[in-house]
C-alpha cells in the first residue's frame, strides 16, 4: 500500500489533520480545531495520520473513556477522496488498535452512521464490532458537507481488541433482517425524501430491536442481521 502510519504531535502537523479533516467533511471549519488536536496528543491521547510520502491522506483521533471505564473512544476517523477504499482506513484502525493495547486497553469504542452500509459492513463483518445501542440525533444539527441537513442517528460500538475478528455466528433462529440503501450518499442528492425514509423506518426498527433483547450478528446484503440476544 506505501502508505505510513504515524502519531502526530507539532502545531503544523496539527493543522494540517485539520485541513484534511475539512477536505474530508467537505467543509470550511474542520469537525476539530488544531489547538484541541495538541491537547489531546500532549494528554497523550490518539492523534495520528496516514501518509503518502509527505503527504497526509487520512486522520484519525481517540480519547481515553473515564478511568474506571478502561476504554479508547475513537471519536473521528477519515481518509481523503481519492484515497478512499485502498485500505488506509483498515490500516489506521490496526494502528490504533496496537497503540491502544500497548497502553494496557483492551476496548475501543465510537459512532457510525447506520444507513452508511460500506461502514456497517466494514464494521460489522470485518472487525467483529458489537453494536450496543441506536442513539438517534447523537450530535444534533450537523453543518458539513457530508451531514448537513440529515439527523445524525448513529450507531454505538465497542470492539474488544484483545481478539482478532471471527465469522459472524450463525443465529440461533429466524433472524430478523433490516436492509439499508446500499449507496445513501448517492440516494440523498437524487431523492433527499427516499433518503429521510429510510432514515427514520430504520431509526424505528433497529432501535426497537436493540432496545427489546435483539443484537446484530452481522451485516451482510447491505442489511442488518439479528438474533435474540444470548445469554
Amino acid at each position: 500500500m506505501g502508505v505510513a502510519i504515524r502519531e502526530l504531535h507539532t502545531a503544523a502537523e496539527m493543522a494540517d489533520a485539520s485541513r484534511v479533516m475539512a477536505a474530508v467533511w467537505r467543509t470550511d471549519v474542520a469537525p476539530m480545531e488544531p489547538g484541541l488536536l495538541v491537547a489531546l496528543a500532549h494528554t497523550d491521547n490518539y492523534v495520528a495520520g496516514a501518509f503518502d510520502g509527505d503527504r497526509m491522506i487520512g486522520i484519525c483521533v481517540g480519547f481515553f473513556h473515564a478511568p474506571d471505564e478502561s476504554a479508547l473512544h475513537s471519536h473521528i476517523a477519515g481518509v481523503l477522496p481519492g484515497s478512499a477504499g485502498s485500505g488506509v482506513g483498515r490500516a489506521l484502525k490496526e494502528h490504533q488498535r496496537e497503540w491502544t493495547l500497548a497502553r494496557g486497553v483492551t476496548r475501543m469504542t465510537w459512532t457510525f452512521d447506520p444507513l452508511i452500509a460500506r461502514n456497517a459492513h466494514f464494521n460489522i463483518r470485518r472487525l467483529g464490532v458489537r453494536v450496543i445501542e441506536y442513539l438517534p440525533d447523537l450530535y444534533g444539527p450537523m453543518t458539513d458537507g457530508l451531514n448537513r441537513g440529515e439527523p445524525s442517528d448513529r450507531l454505538f460500538v465497542e470492539w474488544d481488541l484483545s481478539r482478532a475478528a471471527d465469522l459472524p455466528p450463525a443465529p440461533t433462529r429466524e433472524p430478523q433482517m433490516i436492509p439499508v440503501p446500499a449507496d445513501i450518499e448517492t440516494l440523498r442528492v437524487d431523492d433527499p425524501s427516499a433518503a429521510r425514509s429510510a432514515r427514520l423506518a430504520l431509526r424505528e426498527q433497529l432501535g426497537l430491536l436493540l432496545s427489546t433483547g435483539w443484537t446484530v450478528v452481522d451485516f451482510a446484503d447491505s442489511a442488518y442481521v439479528l438474533d435474540r440476544e444470548r445469554s
